[in-house]
């Protein structure tokens, strides 16, 4: 790996090794793409950083942390949105059993240690005044906040908003949902305008890089 920081001298004799492990190994390197980095460094060591300039989804910078390329400007920052979906269906209903709003799911890499905020917004309506609705956020099928929300009116929609932290404790691929039901009449959930929406962001560590 980098060897840190070295003086040299006038009298120094720069070698391979000095150049590689306190030059090329500390640098920020740059390519048009992972496929190109990978080709590139065969066996990069722990620290590398690279750049991809591939202008696509995939640019950014990298860190290798022994393991594997993990992109982001490092552990203890915010790496930002991972998911933002929208549900633009004028109307959907939803009776008794829980179910899934369709078109507000995604696939999230979550990473162990780290915290997730998310973000659920929708109008809705019940068809009977006064009924209590549940909103519920889920990662990998399971259930991580729950809320109620009581329908005052029949005639006029609500807007509700709902905001909660997701903190994996492994890393690995979920999918993130929301689901709807009611105790009774029917639940109206509006889309138009997207005014459905399902986001989660990255916003930092809560332990050491796992």
């Amino acid at each position: 790996m980098g060897s840190g920081f070295k003086n040299f001298t006038a009298a120094s004799v720069l070698t391979a090794s000095d150049v590689n492990n306190y030059l090329m190994e500390q640098s920020i390197m740059s390519f048009e793409s992972t496929g190109a980095r990978d080709v590139a460094i065969t066996a990069p060591e722990d620290g590398m950083v690279a750049y991809i300039r591939s202008n696509d989804s995939s640019e950014g910078l990298y860190t290798y942390n022994g393991t594997a390329w993990r992109k982001g400007p490092g552990w203890n920052a915010p790496w930002g949105i991972q998911l933002y979906a929208q549900d633009t269906v004028s109307t959907r209903d939803f009776t008794g059993t829980p179910a899934t709003i369709t078109n507000i799911t995604g696939s999230v890499s979550v990473v162990n240690n780290r915290r997730y905020r998310c973000t659920f917004q929708c109008r809705y309506l019940n068809t009977s005044v006064g009924i209590a609705n549940t909103f519920t956020m889920r990662a990998g099928g399971t259930g991580f906040w729950s809320g109620i929300e009581n329908n005052y009116s029949n005639v006029n929609d609500q807007i509700y908003n709902a905001v909660s932290i997701y903190s994996a404790t492994s890393s690995s691929t979920l999918t993130f949902d929301v689901q709807a039901s009611t105790g009774t009449g029917t639940l109206k959930i509006y889309g138009a305008n997207a005014t459905t929406q399902f986001t989660v962001e990255d916003i930092g560590p809560y332990g050491a890089p796992a």
